[in-house]
């Protein structure tokens, strides 16, 4: 007997959307632009945003003396040379956020600004992640609005793969680089660019350049609240040879949450994969990063449930190393280097969790953390 599928699309007011329901599962896609790169309502959201940042208040518009400008001569001239008063937030919306680059906050603190601000109706997206985040600089494309969302039914699971939970760790981590990495390949990377503006501009900055994030997704439980003890240890592992079979794919989407290129000088990406196969599905969250002749770096989430299962399987894995240890073939290389998923084997392994996320019907169901 064929198993039950529905398929519905809808697009509106710029987002795309895809809900596919199979089983006791619903999975939501959702697509939109990329996150604007400054303000996109300065008349509506520079007052609300003063209850949230009281910094932001513009000093008062006195005039200035021919005294005055000779003594300030050695500030900073706002950018452009514009003489006209603008509330603080205004001159750096193009970097995102802080002036002196992005203050170091606890999750708590985040989740807090988040759960303060995120819903303010009197707030555009671009305002939400800056007084949220408060990075000095964004990745170029942040799709603020894409996300995977899978909901199981009978227990109330939601598992949600979403891009401002993406980014926190990027600000409450700050991982770059490794430190010994810092007196030999990164120096020198350093060098050769220090007439870069994104160098000098970033590279300075209090924050992770790299955007590295060790996010697994988000979890909650639409009832109740999540149980401490989350996940039950296995050593059940993901088949991946069973994956490897041709099978009919039901549903397969692939939803991009943040990249930035490092201006020319790498990539750092981090995206969600999604494959519903007629007994099962397969999710594959991955962070990649690479420091061209320098430094690679993944952090992927992988997610496998066969229908009818109590639970799912969920393995987390960090891989890393320079590029010079990676004794790739010099012919083979380049290629390599731009092709994650065939790279991804070359680079050794520093850590794997596997764990189960526990499934039961009426809410009982033990699932992740927002990391």
């Amino acid at each position: 007997m064929a198993t039950p599928i529905s398929h519905e699309k809808k697009f509106s007011m710029g987002l795309a959307e895809e809900i596919f329901s199979i089983e006791n599962w619903v999975i939501t896609t959702r697509r939109s632009h990329i996150l604007n790169s400054k303000c996109t309502s300065p008349a509506v959201c520079d007052a609300t945003r003063l209850k949230y940042r009281p910094a932001d208040q513009p000093p008062s518009a006195e005039k200035v003396t021919a005294a005055d400008d000779d003594t300030s001569k050695g500030s900073a001239a706002p950018a452009g040379g514009d003489d006209q008063q603008q509330p603080a937030h205004s001159s750096l919306q193009q970097f995102g956020g802080a002036e002196h680059g992005t203050p170091r906050k606890t999750l708590e603190q985040v989740k807090q600004l988040k759960a303060t601000i995120y819903g303010e109706p009197k707030l555009c997206l671009f305002c939400k992640f800056d007084l949220i985040l408060e990075m000095a600089h964004f990745p170029d494309m942040t799709y603020a609005q894409n996300v995977l969302e899978l909901r199981h039914r009978p227990s109330g699971l939601v598992v949600e793969f979403n891009v401002l939970d993406s980014l926190i760790p990027v600000i409450v981590n700050c991982t770059g680089l490794p430190t010994g990495m810092k007196v030999s390949p990164s120096e020198a990377w350093l060098r050769a660019r220090l007439d870069c503006e994104y160098t000098k501009n970033v590279m300075n900055a209090d924050f992770d350049w790299t955007f590295t994030t060790d996010y697994e997704g988000s979890y909650s439980l639409s009832s109740s609240t999540l149980p401490a003890a989350f996940t039950q240890p296995t050593t059940e592992r993901i088949d991946i040879e069973k994956l490897k079979v041709r099978d009919t794919i039901h549903f397969y989407e692939e939803v991009d949450l943040f990249e930035d290129e490092l201006a020319d000088h790498g990539i750092a990406k981090c995206n969600v994969k999604i494959r519903v196969m007629p007994d099962s599905f397969f999710v594959l969250l991955r962070f990649f990063l690479r420091v061209d002749n320098v430094f690679v770096r993944f952090h992927d989430t992988r997610m496998y449930h066969e229908f009818g299962k109590p639970y799912l399987l969920r393995e987390v894995t960090r891989r890393e190393a320079p590029i010079p240890e990676l004794a790739l073939k010099e012919d083979e290389a380049p290629h390599l280097l731009v092709s994650p998923a065939e790279l991804y084997s070359h680079v050794p392994e520093l850590s794997l969790r596997v764990e189960k996320i526990m499934l039961s019907e009426g809410g009982a169901a033990a699932g992740g953390s927002d990391k």
